[in-house]
């Protein structure tokens, strides 16, 4: 069995790491992509493309519509959120569809799909609802799931093929930020070396750690697909731990000299009652 074989085993039919999709362009080199032994980068693996969505509610517009239009298009969401359910349960993909708080959208929808054309098919038909006639975008994020080796990881392991082909659990609550390294005279992070890069993400992985128990956390690298260069999708069954993590973070040299973050969005899951009281 040629080594190539063993690797495609262990991650599920996927392709090797480093291989989104099984796209034969994606792999990764020691030190970077194809600047192997050349590229300053650190060494990073991606799987399944990502897009986070933010969408408004136009209520003055969904109330003028009748009973029975309502109806329909409701029916007509939940079947596109059920196509999304079966092929998440099959594990060909996955995706989240939550509520959110606040002023900055009223829904968001993640999807996770093996290729770029498939997230764009997927978030197409949706765009095609008919519901989506009083939805408004507010926000959108392009990236690829990712893992860097600042810790060192096993690129071969279960645990990588999880966060880079995820499936996202139920959780109860959701919290999407987005972040970049800051690039300013005298405080840029590209021109670090990297053992001092290194060390500083490990320790911001270390503390990460201390919440596997309670949150899950989902790192999607968007530099050349995105404005910003990482979205952070945090989940878990107490939103407490959203700000307890986020205020540990800040006290770690990565995020408190070289963290710029966006705003934050979080919510709750949306099941079909709450599906219902938002579109009633």
């Amino acid at each position: 069995m040629s080594e190539e074989t063993k690797e495609q085993q262990i991650h599920g039919g996927q392709g090797p790491v480093g291989h989104p999709g099984g796209h034969p362009h994606g792999q990764v080199g020691a030190e970077g992509t194809h600047g192997e032994g050349l590229s300053k980068a650190v060494r990073t693996a991606e799987g399944w493309h990502s897009q986070h969505m933010i969408f408004r509610i136009d209520f003055n517009a969904w109330k003028k519509w009748s009973s029975e239009d309502k109806a329909a298009a409701k029916a007509e969401l939940k079947a596109y959120i059920a196509d999304l359910e079966a092929e998440h349960v099959a594990e060909k993909s996955s995706y989240a569809f939550y509520s959110i708080n606040g002023q900055k959208g009223d829904i968001l929808l993640w999807l996770l799909q093996p290729t770029l054309e498939d997230i764009y098919v997927w978030e197409l038909r949706f765009r095609k609802l008919k519901i989506a006639e009083v939805l408004e975008y507010t926000f959108s994020y392009t990236s690829v799931t990712e893992l860097s080796n600042y810790l060192k990881n096993n690129m071969a392991s279960p645990e990588v093929h999880k966060k880079l082909y995820p499936h996202i659990p139920k959780d109860k609550y959701i919290c999407f930020y987005n972040m970049s390294k800051k690039r300013e005279h005298g405080e840029n992070w590209f021109i670090l070396p990297m053992e001092e890069r290194g060390k500083m993400m490990r320790a911001h992985g270390q503390l990460g750690r201390t919440y596997l128990d309670v949150l899950s956390e989902y790192t999607t690298g968007g530099c050349g697909l995105d404005m910003w260069e990482w979205g952070i999708t945090l989940m878990g069954n107490d939103d407490i731990q959203f700000k307890k993590i986020v205020y540990d973070m800040r006290f770690e040299e990565a995020s408190a000299r070289f963290g710029i973050f966006s705003d934050f969005y979080v919510g709750t899951i949306m099941d079909d009652t709450l599906l219902e009281t938002t579109f009633d």
